[in-house]
């Protein structure tokens, strides 16, 4: 039993179930609830007292820890809804996948290490933008081939759009100078590799594992089976001739027939 069994023997009655249900209702509610905080300057003031700052965190507006999960995303009301569908339809997935506390613990061990990191970047307010790519690259792990229609219109594989995913934090990883944001990047998707490095290798090892099957019928198909001792011809060189034995020496038809015409002409 690893310790993922463990920990759901002991605390699964603790998990909340169709959690994506309440978290995308937080923040439609949080959504319509900024309206009646815009600024003059166009921000929005209940949105930035929602996002994670460490020093005002350590000044005592413990909340930002919670309202982690429940920013929405910032786009125009259409990619909202779209946003909010994709992400229940996500994590429903997961959830059928994986049981409702898997995906709780793979949920909050997301927040949680970004939200630590965060700690390195004092001032500096962070959303949950990332913390719901990793959700997102989990989905396209575990349904690779389940097909996503780009503005209701082009279909695409999920495994695309998870590598696009990876790029992306690729890119933002090594065009940032600063070592702060490098760390919370790698912190913020460590959930995904703790919960899958294992089979990511294991996948690994099974297909150079058929690779070297595969290279080693190759090497044994294209080895000889019958190999004339007299002229050196081979079943794979000469495919039309018959070869046969005498003992543990073989000869092809053609040499033979060459011995019998040579023994009847001294005869």
């Amino acid at each position: 039993m690893n310790l993922l069994d463990t920990l759901e023997r002991r605390f699964g009655s603790l998990a909340i179930h169709n959690i994506a249900i309440y978290i995308v209702a937080g923040q439609v509610g949080i959504w319509l609830l900024s309206f009646g905080y815009v600024n003059s300057d166009g921000s929005n003031a209940l949105l930035e007292r929602m996002l994670f700052d460490s020093s005002l965190v350590l000044q005592g507006e413990i909340w930002r820890i919670f309202t982690f999960p429940l920013i929405p995303p910032f786009a125009h009301p259409i990619f909202l809804i779209f946003a909010w569908y994709i992400f229940y339809m996500i994590s429903s997935a997961l959830e059928s996948q994986w049981g409702a506390f898997r995906l709780n613990l793979y949920m909050i061990i997301g927040a949680i290490l970004g939200m630590a990191a965060g700690f390195l970047l004092s001032g500096v307010p962070i959303s949950n933008a990332i913390w719901g790519q990793t959700i997102f690259l989990a989905f396209a792990y575990l349904f690779p081939d389940f097909e996503l229609r780009l503005f209701f219109i082009l279909p695409v594989k999920v495994r695309w759009l998870g590598w696009i995913v990876w790029a992306y934090l690729a890119l933002l990883f090594f065009s940032n100078p600063v070592w702060q944001t490098k760390f919370f990047l790698i912190a913020s998707v460590s959930n995904y590799f703790l919960f899958f490095t294992k089979d990511i290798l294991h996948t690994f090892q099974s297909k150079k594992r058929v690779a070297h099957m595969k290279a080693e019928k190759e090497k044994f198909e294209a080895e000889a089976f019958h190999t004339c001792s007299v002229c050196g011809a081979t079943d794979k060189s000469h495919p039309d001739r018959d070869f046969r034995y005498r003992g543990d020496v073989c000869i092809c038809e053609v040499c033979l027939e060459k011995e019998k015409t040579e023994a009847q002409g001294e005869a």
